[in-house]
């Protein structure tokens, strides 16, 4: 017979149910599994959900069917390790977050249940970083059974966690809910450091962003750099700088929108980051563009795109993209069809990359004159997609082409419906991004 310690008495009620049910799930155990020959499902249901406490007796058969002692000796050397890679995750982009994750999944073992939790948890910030949903997915339907025996620490990162998994999922409003959940579990919270409020707040101005709510977000991101610069954190403080150069520039703050842009740009320089550089540079271009200085943008939109070598394709076909749109409002063909020949020739399966393939395939049909062609694609193929995704932008800009064209041909009835249809878009937002 397996002994149990007299510290197992000590145990609170909360400890008993919620680790017998937390060892029981992990087990693939139902309840009448465990309860068989041992004690009621009824009375074993009443432990789990902590409403009343086992005998000693009780306790011990259980555990010996479960394979586990409830006497748990805490590994800090192994927590600190997992908090260490969680850190590694909000400040890095490297391949050490890989090798850690494959270091730490040999050392888990889920008889200690606080270190395994919190494994769990930190495993779902991992594929959430790797923009892994379904595997995002997979873990935060198997820690909501867990719910009942997180502490606080626990829900707030569920908290925060499901938010970004809501906000990868373009679900903004749910990821703010989450968010604003995590916020008030931060609150009551004294063992966070000022860097995990600042992140908080940082994921608040990229949501408020998203549902173009600028002050919101201008407000939020603005905390989030006070903290990141009052701990000397320059890459965040860079990260935060960009989006409140975006915010600024949605509303038609362009000088400040520049300004956060250029200080976003020494931090980065001085960290010797690329990818920083190649997003700023980037959305310097869009600046540029939005002000009609085409060459200035092509500079920052080129410069971006060299700095994007042997990283995400998607990335370097937006850089493309918005090249062809600049050398279109300068009327340079020639190189429109350089770029866009280049993009083309990048693209493998156009069903991996879908939307450039049809911006590009506009593209083409707009080079080549073919506006009949150009007709009946958009309206067949490529507005169904754009308003299925929300892709307000691209409506805009193609419906308005297309008639402006109509008109040129006293095609009134076509033209018509295209600046109704741009019409239509634009009431929908405030500004265009």
């Amino acid at each position: 017979m397996m002994k149990i310690d007299q510290q197992s008495a000590k145990t609170t009620k909360m400890d008993i149910g919620s680790k017998l049910k937390f060892f029981r799930i992990q087990r693939n155990l139902k309840q009448e599994d465990l309860a068989r020959g041992i004690i009621s499902v009824s009375y074993l249901s009443k432990i789990e959900n902590n409403l009343t406490s086992p005998s000693e007796e009780v306790l011990q058969l259980l555990c010996e069917r479960l394979g586990v002692s409830l006497i748990e000796h805490q590994d800090e050397t192994i927590l600190g390790e997992l908090m260490s890679w969680y850190k590694l995750m909000i400040t890095s982009n490297s391949d050490e977050i890989k090798l850690r994750y494959e270091q730490l999944s040999l050392k888990i073992q889920s008889v200690n249940t606080k270190t395994y939790m919190y494994f769990i948890l930190f495993e779902l910030r991992y594929y959430l970083y790797l923009r892994d949903l379904e595997q995002a997915k997979l873990l935060i339907d198997k820690l909501v059974q867990f719910h009942d025996i997180f502490d606080l620490q626990m829900h707030y990162y569920f908290k925060k966690f499901h938010a970004i998994f809501s906000y990868r999922l373009n679900n903004y409003s749910e990821a703010l809910e989450h968010l604003k959940e995590a916020e008030k579990l931060l609150q009551r919270s004294t063992v966070f450091e000022s860097a995990e409020e600042a992140d908080l707040y940082y994921l608040f101005g990229l949501t408020y962003s998203q549902t173009t709510k600028v002050p919101l977000s201008i407000t939020h991101t603005s905390k989030a750099l006070h903290i990141f610069q009052a701990i000397y954190d320059l890459k965040r403080s860079a990260e935060c700088q960009v989006l409140l150069g975006i915010c600024y520039r949605r509303i038609g703050e362009y000088d400040r929108s520049e300004e956060s842009y250029l200080l976003a740009q020494k931090l980065s320089e001085s960290l010797n980051n690329t990818y920083l550089q190649a997003l700023i540079y980037h959305n310097l271009g869009k600046l540029y563009s939005i002000r009609k200085h085409h060459p200035q943008a092509i500079e920052e939109f080129e410069k971006s795109y060299y700095l994007k070598e042997g990283r995400n394709l998607e990335s370097k076909l937006d850089s493309i993209y918005c090249l062809l749109i600049e050398y279109d409002h300068l009327g340079d063909i020639e190189q429109c069809k350089k770029w866009l020949q280049l993009g083309k020739s990048l693209i493998g399966d156009p069903q991996e990359h879908i939307e450039h393939h049809y911006y590009f395939t506009i593209f083409e049909y707009i080079l080549e004159g073919n506006y009949d062609d150009l007709d009946t694609f958009f309206l067949e193929v490529a507005l169904p997609y754009f308003q299925q995704h929300d892709f307000k932008e691209p409506i805009i800009k193609y419906a308005e082409k297309l008639a402006v064209y109509f008109e040129k041909c006293y095609k009134y009835k076509k033209a018509s419906y295209f600046y109704s249809l741009c019409y239509q878009e634009l009431k929908k937002q405030t500004f265009l991004y």
